[in-house]
Formats: C-alpha cells, structure tokens, sequence
C-alpha cells in the first residue's frame, strides 16, 4: 500500500494544483448532504488467521458535510448498517453488518460559467477510507475487522444557486488498492444537498 500511497498523494497534489490555479474563487460555502453508498467493485477479500472471505457491502444510506473555500472543499461522508454479503462458498449469505467513514479535500474545477444558476463542476483529490465490520458468525472472528486505506476521490455534480443558497447533486468514487495481488476497490457515493455560501 505504500507504493499505491505515494501515488495518491503525488496525484493528488497535481490535481489540487491545477484546481487552485484554474478556478476563480467561489468564496466560502457549507453543504449538508445525503444520499446512497455503494460498493462498485468486485467483492473485497478479506484475510484473517486462519481464512479468508470475500465480502460485499451492499448500497446503503449516506450521510455527510463539505466545507468549500475557493476551489478547495474538505468532505466526509458516513455509512451504516451496510449489509456484508459472502460469494462464492457454502453457507454464504448475509454474514453481518459493516460501516465506512471517509474523508476527502478536493481541489474543484467550474469548466463552463453559471447559466440561470446551474453550473456544473469536476472534482478530485485525496482522500481515506475508515471500514469496521461486525460479524455475526464465530467462524469469521479472526478476520480483520478494521481496514483504513487512502484513495484517489474523483467525482463530478452541478449545483443550483439562488443567491446565498441553492441545492447540489454529486457523485463520486474513492479508488484504493491495486498494488501486487491487490484489487482496485471503488467506493460510489451519489449525495444532494443544500448549498450555503457565508460570503
């Protein structure tokens, strides 16, 4: 994962870099949100001392909040309750209950000008994935049940301005993974929100 870290964070300070050279300042704004989390890769193996699963989380509701400043914004989002689903073996099925925190800080780039308060807009940057998982099945008690990994957050949405307040829409995906034997993971979040700009 170091290798895949390093990477990230050279990318992503590219990314911010063009962000803050390329947009124009949007002052400062606050957005809750929520919306639907899903897991869209392949099934994520999970190792422990004696075995190994794969494992699915399955779509759920999100939570978060941003706080954007210029073409910089900070995020989190939260998921709960996440059913964990096995593949692939005998007796597999739903096997217990997972949840994920993330966190991002995105430089956002505005390609086109705002058209009757509509403007769209892309966004990337770093950012970490915090997963705890709850098992409801003693087999799988030596399993890890704590993973935390950095990404890349890449993502694309529009908001709604009317004055100081508008609406949102977004999605986006944090991608982790991918050195050795490893598999890229995606995580997809599709949230609204409500959009206050403070000055």
């Amino acid at each position: 994962m170091k290798g895949s870290c390093t990477r990230i964070l050279a990318g992503a300070a590219a990314m911010l870099a063009l962000g803050a050279g390329g947009a124009s300042a949007q002052g400062l704004t606050v957005t809750p949100m929520f919306g639907a989390y899903t897991q869209a890769s392949s099934f994520q193996e999970l190792r422990g001392n004696a075995e190994s699963i794969r494992v699915k989380r399955e779509s759920d509701l999100a939570l978060g909040a941003a706080v954007g400043l210029g073409p910089l914004r900070g995020s989190v989002a939260y998921v709960t309750g996440a059913t964990l689903s096995q593949k692939g073996v005998t007796g597999g099925g739903d096997i217990g209950k997972g949840k994920m925190l993330t966190a991002a800080l995105d430089a956002v780039v505005r390609p086109i000008p705002r058209i009757a308060g509509l403007q769209p807009y892309l966004l990337g940057g770093i950012g970490l994935k915090q997963a705890d998982y709850n098992f409801e099945d003693a087999r799988f008690s030596g399993i890890d049940t704590s993973q935390s990994d950095a990404a890349f957050h890449i993502g694309v949405g529009a908001d709604w301005m009317f004055g100081p307040v508008g609406v949102m829409a977004e999605i986006s995906d944090f991608i982790s993974g991918g050195d050795g034997d490893a598999s890229t993971q995606h995580d997809g979040f599709g949230l609204v929100g409500l959009r206050v700009k403070l000055f």
